[in-house]
């Protein structure tokens, strides 16, 4: 059985995660050095479209989520990161649905 479009996506992230936590320190962490990289060389057009490239959007998303506060993003941690990565994307969503919807009805 081949795994499905969703498994495949999972699959990627956790590569993904251990590709750049094993850049530098602990392989089962990632720095905000590591994080910040992952985010801005796997996921661009986000971090672009809404002005999320600059370090301190990575910086406060790295101390929100290091709820052990040891400087370093461990897997579970990294999880609360793609929940707030996926909300965005979600919203990001509606807001280009909605524009669309309004300009084919003349609502604007």
């Amino acid at each position: 059985m081949t795994d499905t479009p969703v498994e495949k996506s999972l699959f990627q992230i956790i590569h993904c995660f251990h590709q750049y936590a094993a850049r530098q320190g602990d392989v089962e962490t990632l720095s905000l050095q590591e994080l910040q990289a992952l985010l801005v060389d796997n996921v661009p057009r986000f971090m672009d479209s809404l002005g999320r490239k600059e370090l301190y959007y990575t910086t406060e998303l790295f101390q929100a989520a290091d709820k052990n506060k040891d400087s370093q993003i461990c897997f579970d941690e990294f999880l609360y990161i793609l929940g707030k990565l996926v909300k965005d994307y979600h919203l990001q969503y509606h807001r280009q649905l909605c524009a669309h919807h309004c300009a084919q009805h003349s609502l604007y």
